[in-house]
């Protein structure tokens, strides 16, 4: 019986832990929020949200590099342990988002205004390394209210390009 339990615990011991964070982009009244939940295995679901929190639909899976994960857990580390900043912005009332991650009863700088130092810029970096991985895209509301908020993937919003001036 003691050898049992001994075996158990050296297994419970040796057996990895899994860790998990998540990242919340708030949404917009013109564009949907979404939930990312990340372990430290890669594996990850990203679940459309509404501006209250609401989950709007069924999590979709994908996963992401293993070493994209190790990064991004030891960049959160360092950024809690670090104490990261970023520099308030001045956000659209239709447009503006807020996207945090929290990890362990941390929650981080608003990722959607400018890096305050390298702590969170690294953090930055990693979220849109994620989103890229997941194809997480948000795309702007209809017009006319057809329903709540969606995630769409695929293709990317097309970006502007500057004009040279003469």
């Amino acid at each position: 019986m003691a050898l049992t339990l001994g075996l158990l615990a050296v297994c419970a011991a040796a057996a990895p832990s899994r860790d998990t964070a998540t990242i919340v982009d708030s949404g917009s009244t013109n564009t949907a929020g979404y939930a990312i939940a990340v372990s430290s295995d890669g594996n990850s679901t990203v679940t459309p949200r509404n501006r209250m929190g609401e989950s709007q639909s069924a999590p979709r899976s994908f996963t992401i590099a293993t070493t994209l994960a190790a990064q991004f857990f030891a960049d959160l580390k360092a950024a809690r342990d670090g104490n990261a900043t970023s520099v308030h912005c001045m956000k659209s009332a239709s447009f503006g988002t807020s996207t945090h991650v929290t990890w362990h009863d941390w929650t981080s700088p608003d990722l959607d205004c400018p890096a305050g130092d390298a702590l969170t810029s690294a953090l930055i970096h990693d979220v849109d390394a994620i989103r890229a991985a997941g194809n997480v895209q948000t795309m702007l509301r209809p017009h006319a209210p057809s329903g709540p908020p969606r995630l769409l993937t695929g293709t990317p919003l097309p970006q502007a390009t500057a004009t040279p001036s003469p």
